[in-house]
């Protein structure tokens, strides 16, 4: 167990080094030009440009930039605009909660009603149950996030006006008002992203329940609720999870059409603001919690199953 958590760790930290190197290499290539001339205008003089590269370290080697950063993100420093001033953790520090919230409530949706719909087609393949069940399923994931999410917008500003408010209010401050800013925004992820869980749990199910000891546990007369939801799910939920887990990664940045839609202060929205004001700290550094995300959300999954199937710890 020691040695599979340590590969998975070990793992997990040379992928975000890559990809930390990667992020910080494109978001120089967001602002065109030398960002000392952006920053100062096109007015300004040589030694006003000269003192401003000075200061934000431009003028050493671009590799030396990127092992400064690197340096100062392993403290826990992520930068500061030099657009804005701010600190670029405190920014993120506002942001991350939502897209957090929101990840995490659409997740749920998703596998609320995936899963349960994915065994019953699977117990049901082939069959007009299974495809009655998973077709209006696949047709909601077939239109774009911004349809779903346009069309959640509006059922909520027509007609579930008591049951949604435009205004984001954090959990800590009143958990009721929470819950009607995130509801509508999370079921316009969930219910698209269902399908995708569905799918999953479909496919593993019904290649599980194939498995000759599932034929032995029937013969032995043991009541098909038990065989469906003891053995098979169980057995087929790794793919499952790690497609969870998948996901999760996915959306904690990647929520940028529905944070914009329902004016939600979250990660994805955030990356836009700064992508559009060509801030590359920012961006820079939101990316890498971006990657983090996705990341950690993969490294828990991996590190979950084995306690769904012990044959892991064996490959």
């Amino acid at each position: 167990m020691l040695l599979y958590l340590s590969r998975k760790l070990a793992g997990a930290l040379a992928v975000l080094l890559l990809l930390s190197a990667l992020i910080f290499f494109a978001g120089r290539g967001l602002v065109p030009g030398n960002l000392a001339t952006v920053l100062a205008g096109p007015k300004a003089s040589p030694e006003t440009i000269k003192a401003i590269e000075r200061d934000l370290g431009l003028d050493q080697p671009i590799y030396q930039q990127y092992l400064d950063w690197l340096s100062g993100v392993l403290r826990g420093d992520l930068g500061t605009s030099p657009f804005s001033g701010q600190p670029n953790l405190d920014v993120i520090a506002q942001q991350v909660p939502v897209s957090l919230e929101l990840s995490l409530m659409g997740l749920f949706f998703a596998v609320l009603i995936g899963i349960p719909i994915g065994v019953i087609a699977a117990n049901r393949a082939g069959s007009g149950t299974d495809w009655g069940i998973r077709l209006p399923l696949l047709i909601v994931f077939a239109f774009p996030a911004f349809v779903s999410g346009s069309a959640a917008l509006y059922l909520a500003t027509h007609y579930l006006t008591n049951l949604y408010s435009p205004s984001y209010i954090p959990f800590s401050d009143s958990a009721m008002a929470n819950l009607q800013t995130m509801l509508l925004p999370a079921l316009a992820v969930g219910i698209p992203t269902a399908p995708l869980v569905s799918q999953m749990t479909r496919s593993s199910m019904i290649e599980v329940l194939s498995q000759p000891y599932i034929a032995t546990a029937r013969t032995n007369g043991i009541a098909e609720w038990r065989i469906t939801y003891l053995y098979a799910l169980r057995a087929a939920l790794p793919p499952v999870l790690t497609l969870i887990g998948f996901i999760f990664g996915l959306l904690v940045g990647g929520l940028f059409i529905v944070e914009q839609i329902f004016s939600l202060p979250g990660l994805g929205r955030g990356v836009l603001s700064s992508i559009s004001n060509r801030d590359f700290s920012q961006v820079t550094a939101q990316a890498i919690v971006m990657a983090g995300a996705f990341i950690l959300g993969n490294l828990l999954v991996d590190l979950a199953l084995p306690f769904v199937d012990r044959r892991i710890l064996r490959k």
